[in-house]
């Protein structure tokens, strides 16, 4: 790179460069072009590997002398014998497979088996995991695992929990647990405290035959409180024979975050997706976090009680078993960068005027109601980094006189001010536009 008279096409940084930019296809034909283009380009060539049997994929002699840079292998029902027999890629990082039957699972536990040491990311979409455990414990490294269309059976859950205890990301979707240990619920020292975990993603979970008179959601509940460093939550469930939202969000919801014994400090990212939270329920959520950027309840209330915990000082904080008031480093309203509650309420009560001028980091808004003129009366908007809106505005001046058009143009130009924002969708903004004098073609919206 000193060297300044070096054709540019022959140093290997510059041709890394130009191949983020190429497809396989011209991978494959740039390979061709000299000795820096082969040595350099062959890494991004091999990097991912898709096996299907409907499909062509790398065998042979030439899998055996670029197995070395090998990253990702993904199987699709198909386990041909030279890719399971590897050994040595020592760059593999990550394996996801798709098996229609349990037996299929058992062909790739010798690959994953002989890779333990650099592998970090597995993903299953199968049955049942009873032949991999053995090897999943054995990968050190292991960071995420994501499982579909599974079932962990009796017999397996305390391995399930031991790579519980490893991974820092799990993501368990159409999934189900038949049994959780007799003394899971109870259970007050370490066996079933999972100290790695920041990420749990939870897509229609379910829990077989909880302890009585417990439910499902309230296990679920249970193990999202044993994972003190959660920083990322999503929960979706559907209603499913008598258990409704409303008893999941009793069940789930107020054990998982309003527990005495509990907080969510860490918890920056929560996303639940079928909830039907009360205004009073998120607030208490909030009051205990610290650190919140992302904040999804599309069912969920967000009222005057979480604005005023969004705007708070202080938080909710617990010392020697006793819960105490502690200052915020900074409120969550300076941290929130996305905020999405349920559109359906036709009330207004101020909450999206008061988001968006004292929310400098928000980027994304889908909310309820507001009107033109809580706007035009309200402090300027600090959300000028908004990249989509969705909201319900309402109309709620004279639109014939002076008076009410000036507000529509308030809130015509603190919209138009929004120079980042690619997606907006105002209910009746059509509307806000013909009484403000100006009409969709001609506002340059």
């Amino acid at each position: 790179m000193n060297n300044l008279n070096s054709n540019p096409l022959d140093i290997p940084e510059i041709v890394s460069l130009v191949g983020r930019f190429l497809d396989y296809d011209d991978c494959l034909r740039c390979i061709r072009v000299s000795k820096t283009f082969h040595n350099t380009l062959a890494k991004a060539i091999w990097r991912d590997i898709c096996v299907d049997a409907d499909s062509t994929y790398p065998s042979g002699e030439a899998l055996y002398n670029y197995k070395k840079y090998i990253e990702d292998l993904t199987f699709f029902y198909y386990f041909p014998e030279d890719y399971l027999s590897l050994q040595g890629c020592d760059r593999l990082q990550s394996i996801r497979c798709e098996v229609q039957r349990k037996s299929d699972l058992r062909q790739i536990s010798d690959l994953i088996d002989s890779h333990s040491s650099t592998i970090t990311y597995l993903t299953f979409t199968c049955p049942s995991l009873g032949d991999i455990w053995e090897p999943l414990l054995k990968c050190t490294r292991l960071e995420v695992l994501s499982v579909s269309k599974t079932r962990i059976f009796e017999n397996e859950i305390d391995q399930f929990f031991q790579v519980f205890k490893q991974i820092k990301y799990l993501n368990m979707t159409d999934a189900s647990i038949s049994q959780l240990p007799s003394d899971f619920l109870g259970d007050e020292a370490d066996k079933y405290i999972f100290p790695n975990m920041s990420t749990l993603y939870l897509h229609n979970v379910r829990i077989h035959n909880p302890p009585r008179p417990y439910t499902s959601s309230y296990c679920l509940g249970i193990l999202t409180r044993r994972c003190p460093k959660l920083q990322s939550l999503y929960l979706y469930d559907y209603k499913k024979g008598s258990l409704t939202m409303d008893q999941l969000h009793l069940d789930f919801c107020r054990t998982a975050f309003l527990h005495h014994t509990y907080t969510v400090a860490n918890l920056s990212d929560l996303s639940l997706a079928s909830m039907k939270i009360k205004d009073e329920d998120m607030a208490a959520i909030l009051r205990r976090m610290t650190q919140l950027r992302r904040l999804k309840v599309p069912w969920g209330k967000f009222g005057q009680l979480s604005m005023r915990e969004l705007l708070a000082d202080e938080h909710e904080a617990l010392e020697d078993g006793n819960i105490v008031q502690k200052r915020r480093g900074r409120r969550l309203c300076d941290m929130v960068e996305e905020l999405e509650w349920s559109e359906q309420s036709e009330r207004t009560d101020g909450v999206i005027q008061a988001i968006l001028s004292n929310c400098p980091r928000l980027k994304k808004l889908k909310g309820s109601t507001m009107t033109v003129t809580e706007v035009a009366n309200g402090a300027e908007w600090v959300s000028t980094g908004l990249t989509e809106m969705q909201v319900n505005l309402v109309v709620d001046v004279d639109q014939t006189t002076e008076e009410g058009k000036e507000k529509g143009r308030i809130v015509y130009d603190r919209i138009h001010s929004l120079a980042r924002l690619y997606g907006c969708y105002c209910s009746r903004y059509n509307r806000l536009l013909s009484f403000a004098g100006m009409t969709p073609e001609n506002s340059q919206s």
